[in-house]
């Protein structure tokens, strides 16, 4: 019987819930790739004895999957001219807003 829209008996795959396949094709990458340590620093070591400008790239790649790339955002403001720091005092002093 095909899934209906509006069935309530059923809520579906929890908010932030992972895929169970995709959980375990990620757990068998992760113990390949820990297999893999040795063969990857060797490869490492080659490439920067051959040429350190080629080293530097092929690291600064490799670094991308394990550091939090950066984000630049912008923030827009107006300042009022009319701003007049001594009003400003004397009403914080007085306790008026």
């Amino acid at each position: 019987m095909p899934f209906k829209k509006g069935n309530k008996e059923s809520n579906g795959r929890p908010k932030g819930a992972e895929n169970k396949l995709n959980k375990e094709a990620k757990e068998l990458f992760i113990e390949t790739l820990e297999g893999q340590v040795p063969n990857i620093q060797d490869a490492f070591d080659k490439v920067r004895k051959e040429s350190p400008s080629k080293y530097l790239e092929l690291f600064a790649k490799y670094a991308m999957y394990f550091v939090p790339k950066k984000t630049e955002s912008e923030v827009k403001t107006e300042l009022s001219t009319n701003f007049n720091f001594n009003e400003t005092l004397k009403m914080l002093k007085s306790g008026k807003d």
